[in-house]
């Protein structure tokens, strides 16, 4: 490769937008929608949120979303964000197999539910 050439891609990717630092807000979930992953790439349980990285059914592109566990709270996190981490890392570690599914139940409750099913 010439000098020039060299030169010139040096340029085009110093100048290019990096997007490898670039962390995004996770998207917050709307009241009454059961988001269901068919994979789970990472997540997080928070002080009273569990954050999800993974694919949703039917897309093809991993999303990050932030639910909001509720419940009451036990050594500084929610007692539901912590039964839905066992199986949000099941989900993780055996992708393919399972789906993992978060929703509300019911109007007058706070608590999440998440499940597990065998695909």
């Amino acid at each position: 490769m010439s000098p020039l050439r060299a030169l010139a891609l040096l340029a085009t990717l110093s100048l290019a937008p990096s997007t490898a630092g670039a962390q995004t807000q996770p998207e917050q979930p709307v009241w009454g929608v059961t988001y269901v992953f068919t994979s789970v790439d990472a997540y997080t349980v928070g002080h009273a949120s569990l954050d999800i990285t993974g694919t949703l059914e039917g897309e093809s592109t991993p999303r990050t979303f932030s639910f909001w566990a509720g419940g009451s709270s036990t050594d500084g996190y929610s007692i539901e964000a912590s039964r839905c981490d066992r199986l949000a890392l099941l989900a993780m570690t055996r992708p393919g197999r399972y789906l993992f599914s978060w929703a509300y139940g019911l109007p007058y409750s706070n608590a999440p539910q998440c499940t597990l099913t065998r695909k």
